[in-house]
């Protein structure tokens, strides 16, 4: 199609000095007005264009589409103080998307997908001419374009359903690309082959003291996190077998399992750039194996917090962190537009806010967890350092990405957070001097992968016997220690009770970490369910409290429809969410395509081979067959 072909190499390609590469700035002419041995000649070639994607994924359209796409239709947020700025953000937000929206264009996912695809077509060519474009520089290139492709695509899929699809460069005026949509399911398989194909290729990591080149560029724990929800995904699919989908849901636990233990054995051997003994949370190490960084630390006299919070989405370049595209590496300020905007600059400058509904009921020493309400007790840091939570002027503003230091006032020492703890000052503003970078994958987030996979695992063997169960008021953990790995041979976690255990345990230990009141206040803590539903409500409730605001609530819960075969959990949780788009909405909330979003009109114009999304057609589209 021509819009998607225009947009690839129109525009300077810029390297990206912040992930070690070399600065330059290069117009690319079309290729095919350009000698290509006068340029795709030595190994500087092939990383100008690799960096580029990487810059293209940092432009504001892209970071904004995954914001947009993926959290502002959930139920995480309400519109903001500006949003009377951007008619189509608020139509989309109500549920009544047009397909004349700018949100529908597509166009920054193929900006990147055609310069990788670029890169993967003349790379081999350049390692045959330069003797210092190693094989082992080729595969490294080959494994970090694959990803970004992938990650690109695998957005946009779950976005639009079905696409257009090549891996063929864009690069001659005489090549057709007004191309048909491929099935969802196809590209996922694709997907899945192609990265399948080259996951050992990337470095275990670039260097030990790097840790911001270690999160920025495509490491070999960020393919198998990408393979884990890949796997993830494509298990879920009411139309296969119990057997096909626990298939992939194993290969999802094996991929995650190698980025669980990477991290694991950087702690545990001291494998890493700083000493993370004291900034991991002993409790949860001790008690689930995990090394998950501390919320609250006690330094001195006092009791510090939220310090995972600052290190993960203030500071930035984590340990948690898998992959993230960087917006303040090595001092750079390339500015996160995207964030800026929609999260806002400071209490009335922004288009979105935290929903008031997020925390339905005022927190009481008394309170004990219920799976009815996303937040109920008075100590979780994920709530009091993601949003300004205002009991009494409802909707809040966002902070999470938005504030380096999320601290109560003007003073790091917050008291227990148990007993007594003010969230951050309302009007904490975003600052210039803080991009923040955007985070595609982090432990946390692979270890929910694991437990979601395993809780379907489970109950497509049949579920634990009554007898195996354990009741659903029980705060005990699972077995201590060491997380037990699933092994290929099915002889580790093979029955339904250890694979729900093992899930529970790994919610557990999120949840716990973002808890610490749990050492003295059991009742806080949720109970392990005892029926399918009930484990999947926790676990959506636990990856939505983890990661809050991150562009995943919205795929979460397509994901749980496409799983089950219809949109009643989708339409019960959004019901609220799109209540002033009125009863055609609530109609069309009904259909499995309503989840996901039309084509760009202008897209339909130049290519006659797409197919509108049954749900947004008008008197002036008409269904092709």
């Amino acid at each position: 199609m021509k819009s998607i072909k225009n947009i690839i190499m129109s525009a300077a390609i810029f390297a990206a000095a912040g992930f070690g590469f070399t600065s330059c700035d290069i117009d690319l002419l079309p290729l095919n007005q350009v000698v290509l041995e006068n340029f795709w000649t030595n190994k500087d070639d092939v990383e100008s264009v690799v960096a580029s994607c990487y810059t293209a994924m940092q432009s504001e359209e892209y970071i904004k589409d995954m914001i947009v796409w993926g959290e502002t239709r959930s139920d995480n947020v309400v519109a903001g103080t500006r949003i009377g700025e951007d008619s189509d953000l608020k139509y989309l937000m109500q549920g009544t998307i047009k397909t004349t929206s700018r949100y529908c264009d597509w166009k920054a996912m193929y900006v990147v997908i055609n310069r990788c695809n670029t890169v993967l077509e003349y790379a081999p060519m350049v390692a045959e001419k330069d003797p210092n474009y190693t094989d082992s520089d080729l595969k490294i290139n080959i494994a970090e374009c694959k990803f970004l492709r992938a990650v690109s695509y695998f957005t946009l899929i779950k976005t639009f359903k079905d696409v257009p699809f090549t891996f063929k460069a864009s690069i001659d005026d005489s090549q057709d690309y007004t191309l048909p949509q491929t099935k969802f399911e196809a590209i996922l398989d694709a997907l899945i082959a192609d990265i399948e194909s080259c996951k050992d290729y990337a470095p275990r990591r670039y260097s030990l003291d790097d840790t911001e080149k270690n999160t920025g560029r495509v490491t070999r724990a960020a393919m198998y996190a990408l393979l884990s929800e890949l796997y993830l995904w494509r298990g879920a699919d009411v139309n296969l077998t119990p057997a096909q989908q626990n298939e992939y849901y194993k290969k999802c636990v094996e991929c995650a399992d190698f980025v669980i233990d990477y991290k694991i054995a950087q702690y545990d051997n001291g494998d890493y750039a700083t000493d993370l003994r004291p900034v991991v949370d002993k409790e949860v190490y001790n008690e689930y194996g995990y090394p998950l960084l501390a919320e609250e630390r006690t330094v001195g006299t006092n009791s510090k917090g939220p310090e995972a919070t600052n290190a993960i989405f203030g500071e930035g370049a984590s340990f948690e962190t898998i992959f993230e595209i960087g917006f303040h590496f090595r001092g750079q300020n390339t500015g996160n537009g995207a964030v800026e905007t929609l999260y806002g600059t400071s209490s009335d400058r922004n288009f979105v806010k935290a929903s008031d509904k997020l925390m339905e009921n005022v927190p009481a020493t008394g309170a004990t967890y219920s799976d009815n309400y996303l937040f109920t007790v008075p100590c979780d840091y994920r709530s009091l350092a993601s949003y300004y939570y205002d009991a009494t002027n409802g909707p809040a503003q966002i902070y999470k990405y938005v504030v380096q230091e999320n601290r109560s006032g003007s003073t790091p020492e917050n008291g227990s957070v148990g007993s007594k703890f003010t969230p951050a000052t309302k009007g904490q503003n975003y600052t210039s001097s803080h991009s923040p970078n955007w985070i595609i994958y982090r432990l946390t987030e692979v270890m929910l992968f694991r437990a979601e996979a395993e809780i379907e695992m489970a109950y497509n063997l049949g579920g634990a016997t009554p007898e195996e169960e354990t009741p659903a008021d029980s705060t005990a953990a699972p077995s201590k220690g060491r997380r037990a790995s699933i092994a290929v041979d099915g002889s580790s976690l093979n029955t339904p009770e250890e694979l729900l255990n093992d899930a529970f345990k790994i919610i557990s230990a999120v949840f716990r970490r973002s808890n610490p009141i749990l050492k003295t206040a059991s009742n806080f803590a949720p109970g392990q369910p005892s029926e399918r539903d009930t484990y999947r409500t926790l676990l959506l409730n636990e990856r939505r409290r983890e990661l809050l605001f991150e562009g995943k609530r919205y795929y979460d819960l397509v994901r749980h429809s496409r799983r089950i075969g219809n949109t009643n959990d989708f339409r019960r949780a959004l019901s609220n969410h799109f209540r002033e788009a009125g009863a055609a909405v609530s109609i069309k909330m009904a259909q499995m395509d309503f989840m996901y979003m039309p084509v760009f009109r202008k897209e339909m114009k130049v290519n006659p081979n797409l197919v509108q999304n049954s749900c947004y057609l008008d008197e002036s589209e008409n269904l092709k067959n």
